[in-house]
């Protein structure tokens, strides 16, 4: 039997394996079934009640602001304020909410990449860490001694394993929000462009996917044990991100969120992550005379590079002590 036949056999037939990708799609089924729950499809009855209430609510602000003006008479501020405008007031925010497929599903590639990349590094960890925890690691090197091949064809069939499982997520994912769109909403507006938006997205998400299974199986490689990673995972957690953040604050330093993991998250996966620095005196004016805080603008190559850099220094630590280590 060949290596990458028996470590993709071993992968789908760890336990854990069965247990937290089930554990992880029936999440995500979870979560598409309640937004299908609470959507319904616009009806013409249902708009008709939504125009009242707009017209209703329209209304009352006028009164509210023809109220205000006789109040205050000639002291009202010259700010150019004409008071409530009609078109303000739109039916749709007055009608029970309707899945709109092409607005949302954009917006919720982040719950399947984040649901999915937990379960990526808790597969990537335990993979390999629980070979080494078992002794199973020192009988694969006895048939295979090639110690770098072994731990380099693991890591491959990990992370081909991960991706068609979080694309068979997608699909199942894609799959019921696409029927919320067609029967508790709109599906209408998906041109090539949006179509290949949601492709760039995707793939955005897979490669985050992947980082976190890679990130996981080296450093429970460099421990030895899936509790290292699991540790590493929670100290940046607990030390890395809530003491950091508010140490940070307190001694205010500028554009602290920038340290923070899901910054740059949300930078990867929406192209573009924009921080104000509230807390600084400085303020950053315009040729109109507009002022404004500080701002950092975080890309998504910025945050890429990063988490690159990262995977690539805990990988190469990784091999490097599977070369010199003793096997014991």
């Amino acid at each position: 039997m060949s290596l990458v036949r028996a470590e993709r056999r071993r992968f789908f037939k760890r336990r854990l394996t069965r247990w937290v990708f089930p554990i992880g799609l029936l999440l995500l089924v979870t979560i598409a079934s309640i937004l299908f729950a609470f959507h319904s499809k616009p009806t013409a009855e249902a708009r008709a009640k939504g125009e009242t209430a707009a017209e209703a609510m329209y209304q009352e602000q006028v009164r509210y602001y023809e109220q205000y003006k006789r109040e205050c008479g000639e002291k009202c501020p010259e700010d150019g304020w004409t008071g409530p405008q009609r078109s303000d007031f739109r039916a749709e925010d007055f009608m029970p909410p309707s899945f709109n497929f092409k607005e949302m599903y954009g917006q919720l590639f982040l719950v399947w990449a984040a649901i999915m990349a937990m379960v990526a590094f808790l597969l990537g960890a335990s993979f390999v860490g629980a070979e080494w925890a078992s002794g199973s690691m020192m009988n694969l090197l006895t048939w295979r001694p090639k110690r770098m091949k072994v731990l380099g064809t693991k890591l491959a069939v990990m992370l081909v394993s991960v991706a068609a499982l979080s694309v068979l997520a997608l699909g199942v994912w894609t799959g019921i929000l696409w029927a919320a769109g067609e029967l508790r909403g709109t599906t209408e507006g998906l041109t090539p462009g949006v179509w290949q938006s949601f492709g760039l997205t995707a793939l955005r998400g897979l490669g985050m996917i992947l980082a976190f299974a890679a990130l996981g199986f080296g450093l429970a490689s460099i421990g030895r044990h899936t509790g290292l990673a699991l540790g590493a995972a929670l100290g940046v957690v607990i030390v890395g991100q809530v003491g950091l953040s508010i140490l940070f604050q307190m001694v205010r330093v500028p554009f602290w969120e920038q340290y923070l993991v899901p910054i740059h998250i949300f930078a990867w996966m929406n192209k573009e992550m924009k921080l104000t620095d509230w807390s600084s005196p400085e303020t950053v004016c315009d040729n109109a005379g507009n002022c404004n805080p500080p701002e950092l603008l975080i890309t998504w190559q910025d945050s890429g590079s990063m988490a690159l850099g990262l995977i690539a220094v805990v990988l190469v630590l990784a091999f490097w002590q599977m070369r010199r280590r003793d096997i014991s």
